[in-house]
């Protein structure tokens, strides 16, 4: 060092003599003196500078080295000065040792630097240390020498020497001793400062135990003076830990719920490690052997959590501001309804914003709440709280203009539901518990209308015979879940008051209110015990007997089918379904058990009522012409059915392989019935087609006419189209007798075949009555109306009029060359056809002719045609045209 160096320069150049020469003895003596006490001032700072405590020697002790204490001559060989610069360094060793020795780890809390265990290990370890160099610098051999040469000397601070030498050794042998036990406890400390704060409580045991064990095995820790510092110390590292977990910066600032919960973690943690203590104390005794004496922990608890416990104040401080900031935050939400709600809910929102002004001082301040030298929060907090007590007794005066103003019970509960957390502060407790009498008179007028309620339902049944339920529910579990609803009714109130806080029932009026509550309870159970009972009782005979009834049974009349699945059985299974759900009670086993199959019941009925369905479809459809057709089947499926009808049960096992079959023939069955009626429809469809004039007019104007050269190419294109309708009706009914599995000479199948003719005629005279109606339409007497149809006369015309009923006849013998040609239908129906046709075509014929002889002889006709019977044409006045046969139409 800087200072060694000089040292090593300047005290050599002062002390030499010869550098004295001229200087009085006095002063030479002074300086040399001064300059000594200089050096071992500067050797004991740097000492003090590394944590050591260094002994200065005294001047001149270079000659005790190379001193052979066995000399007889060895005192000559000393100065008388050396001898007391020797004893004045025992004297100043003998100071700096007691500075040494008079050290205690408790000096850190007694200056109010709060230290934490740390310190405490350190303090141990440095203090080993600088023992073990004062120990070596009073046992090195220059020393031993100077202690020889006082012992020669009789010098009278021999003694004072060993005393402190022995002092030395035992505060070392001490120091080592406790450096050594407090090892172990280094990796608790450490694992508590490296975890967060909120993860603390379990290391809270093993660091406890650690202390209780340097407690029992340290022979100079077990003192209470030492423990009470190293649970000081403890407490101060918790504390610290705390305060950094909390951030005091954003305490009052940030969230109030976060805050609040750290708060409430800090406090559980801390009030953990204090019972920790306290059990570990009760527990001292486990840790020494049997026989051994128990030296217990019998220092006050008051000396270990001072510090702690005015922690724990200040939180519970600051955890009240906050509490009561979270509780007022909650009037920003308060809404009142009725008449006065308007002007309460305005009461509320100045109470609001009233607490928000208060509560700001906190956010605007920058000091250290959790500082327990702060004297400014508390009075902040002081002031808050008077403000926060009037805010208190203006909320309570509300609370009780609105519990007055609540028209029933369920509007006072829900009011009290608004206030719930509000109603644990004193001030509205008491409000709130002057209202018990109110909702106790109000809950008990509940309790009689219930009664009434139970009364008039129980008396519906008897007079009905069965009691009021809801719709879609079983009678038992319907009666259960009415019981359970009136049950319910009466539960809340009684729920909503043990949530009122300072709620008592413990008073006279609120014993009879709760004897009123138990005597409804209990008529309510009886009343469903009754009911479960009666019906456990008789659902297993009932069942049984019904689960040994034919799957199916047939209406001896119409023979159609239906499941006889029996509706007591499928109740069961509605029953057991709503009582499992609402918990009502045992489930009977014969019940039970029927409701374990539920799915094969459900999947059996499902299968069944399908099959029945179709089967039932078959009978109601089919026809009179497709019943020979379709009668092998039926009787085929009857005879397997049958088996249904009369053995198989419910309780039958193995019943879907018996049926299977069956259901898959009437499926068939039904399938192809359906597509063989659709091909009818299909044949009937078109048939339906060919309902169209065969003539027309060429536009749908009246001016339009029909021209009769067209005939032919319109009967064409009418034969075409009956023809592919005639190769598609042959395909459908060759599809049908393949459906329906018919024998082509069979009579029934010949039958079936005249059904189809049957339809294709009637087609045919549709199809020629609408093209007779259109031409009789289009005809009459009225000469004014345009002409439908044009013919050019050339040469005689008295063969017009018949021409014009020759379309009917021309469409006839198209239809028995058509009919012959593709062989269709047979001549004998195609003579039928025409037969029918000509039925409905001379009668329109007929009247066309009348009607064209009648307008004709009410004509002027030219003179060359006068005594002509024949249709005459009729020309405009005036104009040269080519003549024409007029066919008028109707108006």
């Amino acid at each position: 060092m800087p200072s060694s160096g000089c040292l090593t320069v300047i005290v050599p150049i002062l002390t030499n003599r010869r550098n004295h020469q001229g200087w009085p003895r006095v002063v030479s003596q002074d300086i040399i003196h001064h300059v000594h006490s200089l050096k071992s001032t500067v050797f004991k700072v740097i000492g003090q500078v590394n944590g050591k405590t260094l002994l200065p020697l005294p001047a001149g002790s270079e000659r005790f080295e190379n001193i052979d204490p066995k000399n007889e001559n060895f005192l000559e060989l000393i100065n008388k000065s050396l001898v007391h610069a020797t004893e004045s360094a025992i004297i100043d060793w003998s100071q700096q040792v007691q500075r040494v020795l008079k050290k205690e780890s408790s000096e850190p809390l007694l200056r109010g630097t709060n230290p934490t265990p740390r310190v405490e290990l350190e303090f141990w370890k440095s203090r080993c240390a600088d023992l073990e160099g004062i120990h070596s610098q009073l046992t090195s051999r220059r020393v031993r020498n100077m202690l020889e040469v006082l012992e020669r000397a009789q010098s009278i601070f021999v003694p004072a020497f060993q005393n402190m030498l022995m002092d030395v050794e035992a505060a070392l042998s001490e120091a080592q001793d406790i450096d050594l036990h407090l090892a172990p406890l280094q990796q608790p400390l450490e694992d508590i400062e490296a975890v967060e704060f909120s993860k603390v409580k379990p290391l809270l045991v093993p660091l406890l135990h650690v202390v209780c064990w340097i407690w029992v095995t340290s022979k100079h820790y077990s003192v209470p003076l030492r423990v009470v510092v190293l649970l000081q110390e403890i407490c101060n590292l918790l504390i610290q830990q705390a305060v950094v977990y909390l951030c005091p910066e954003d305490l009052l600032r940030g969230e109030m719920e976060e805050s609040l919960g750290k708060v409430q973690t800090v406090f559980d943690i801390l009030n953990t490690f204090k019972g920790a203590f306290e059990e570990r104390r009760e527990n001292l005794h486990v840790y020494y052997e049997p026989g051994q004496e128990v030296r217990e922990w019998d220092f006050h608890t008051r000396l270990v959590f001072a510090r702690l416990d005015s922690f724990l104040q200040r939180l519970e401080m600051v955890k009240g501001l906050l509490s009561t900031a979270l509780d007022l935050t909650q009037l920003e939400k308060i809404e009142f309804g009725g008449m006065k709600g308007k002007a309460l809910s305005q009461q509320v929102l100045d109470m609001y914003e009233e607490f928000q002004e208060g509560y700001q001082v906190f956010s605007e301040r920058t000091y250290d709440c959790l500082d327990l030298a702060n004297v400014e929060f508390v009075q902040d907090a002081l002031d808050f709280q008077q403000k926060v007590q009037d805010i208190d007794r203006r909320l309570g005066a509300v609370f009780s203009r609105a519990f007055s103003d609540a028209p029933d019970m369920e509007h006072i509960f829900k009011l009290l539901a608004m206030f719930r957390n509000l109603l644990e502060r004193p001030a509205m407790a008491a409000v709130a518990a002057d209202k018990v009498p109110v909702l106790l008179s109000m809950f008990s007028t509940a309790l009689e209308q219930a009664r009434l309620t139970y009364t008039r339902h129980t008396q519906t049944g008897l007079q009905l015979g069965f009691p009021p339920l809801h719709k879609n529910v079983p009678p038992v579990a319907g009666a259960l879940g009415w019981a359970q609803e009136l049950r319910a009714r009466i539960q809340r109130p009684l729920e909503h008051f043990r949530h009122i806080p300072g709620l008592s029932l413990d008073s006279a009026r609120g014993r009879r209110v709760l004897q009123k509550y138990e005597e409804m309870i209990q008529l309510l159970d009886r009343y469903q015990e009754k009911l479960y009972l009666d019906w456990s009782q008789t659902v297993s005979e009932e069942s049984q007997y019904n689960l040994t009834q034919p799957l199916i049974r047939r209406d001896p009349q119409t023979k159609l089918i239906s499941v006889n699945f029996d509706p007591q059985l499928v109740s069961v299974l509605r029953e057991v379904s709503y009582l499992r759900g609402s918990g009502a009670g045992a489930i009977p086993p014969a019940a039970a058990e029927i409701y374990s199959c539920k799915e094969s019941f459900w999947q059996l009925v499902a299968s069944l009522e399908l099959m029945g369905n179709t089967y039932n479809k078959v009978l109601r459809t089919v026809l009179e012409v497709e019943y020979p057709l379709l009668q092998g089947r039926l009787q085929d499926i009857d005879s397997k059915l049958r088996e249904a009808e009369e053995t198989l049960t419910w309780k039958t096992e193995g019943v879907w392989d018996h049926l299977s079959g069956v259901m898959g023939d009437v499926c068939d069955l039904e399938q192809r019935l359906q597509k063989a009626k659709d091909n009818v429809e299909e044949i009937q469809s078109i048939v339906h087609s060919w309902q169209s004039p065969i003539f027309e007019r060429r536009d749908p104007k009246k001016e339009s006419v029909l021209s009769l050269e067209e005939c032919q190419e319109c009967l064409e294109r009418r034969y075409s189209l009956v023809r592919e309708a005639g190769q598609r009706i042959h395909s459908l009914v060759k599809e049908n007798q393949s459906l329906l599995l018919a024998e082509p000479a069979s009579d029934a199948w010949k039958v079936y075949l005249d059904y189809v003719d049957e339809i294709v005629l009637d087609g045919f005279f549709t199809a020629i009555e609408c093209s007779l109606k259109y031409l009789l339409e289009n005809t009459g007497d009225a000469w004014s109306l345009s002409p439908v149809a044009a013919q050019p006369l050339q040469g005689d015309i008295s063969g017009c009029a018949p021409s014009c009923s020759g379309v009917v006849l021309v469409f006839l013998a198209f239809l028995w060359h058509w009919s012959l040609q593709e062989g269709r239908v047979t001549p004998s129906l195609v003579t039928g056809w025409l037969r029918g046709g000509m039925e409905v075509a001379v009668p329109c014929l007929q009247g066309l002719m009348e009607k064209d002889i009648e307008a004709s002889s009410t004509r002027h006709l030219p003179p060359s045609h006068a005594q002509s019977n024949r249709v005459a044409p009729s020309f405009p006045c005036g104009e040269s045209q080519e003549p024409v046969l007029l066919l008028r139409g109707t108006k």
